[in-house]
C-alpha cells in the first residue's frame, strides 16, 4: 500500500486555516478573560443619568439676551452651596449642576461678588 501525500499547497492551505482558526480563538479567549477579571466596563444606568444640557447667557451690555416666554420646568436651589436643579411637575427627581469635568457650580444665598471678580 502506498501512502497518499497531499500536495504543497494543500499543506500551506491548511496551515493558513489553521492560523486563523487560532487567531480567532485567541481574541474569544482573551476577552473572556478580560470580562471574567473585570477589565472590561459595561455602562449602567447610573452611568447614563444625564437629563439635560445647559448653556450660560451673558448678560453684558454687547449682548443681546433672548430667553423663551415659556417656563423651563424646572427649578433650582442652593443647597450646601450648590445649585440643585429639580423639575416643576412633582418629579421627586432632582440633580445637581455640574460643568463638563463634573465639577458642581456652586452658588451664594446672596449676590455679592466673590473673590476675584472685579467690582464696578
Amino acid at each position: 500500500m502506498t501512502e497518499q501525500q497531499n500536495p504543497p499547497e494543500a499543506e500551506e492551505q491548511d496551515i493558513a486555516k489553521w492560523c486563523i482558526l487560532s487567531f480567532m480563538g485567541g481574541i474569544i479567549v482573551a476577552a473572556l478573560a478580560l470580562e471574567y477579571y473585570g477589565f472590561i466596563q459595561h455602562p449602567k444606568d447610573a452611568d447614563t443619568a444625564l437629563i439635560s444640557e445647559f448653556k450660560l447667557l451673558s448678560l453684558s451690555p454687547e449682548h443681546e439676551v433672548k430667553v423663551s416666554p415659556k417656563m423651563s420646568g424646572k427649578e433650582a436651589f442652593c443647597v450646601d452651596g450648590y445649585i440643585l436643579l429639580r423639575p416643576t411637575n412633582g418629579n421627586a427627581v432632582a440633580g445637581i449642576l455640574v460643568d463638563e469635568k463634573n465639577r458642581g457650580v456652586q452658588c451664594q444665598h446672596s449676590l455679592t461678588p466673590t473673590v476675584g471678580e472685579p467690582s464696578e
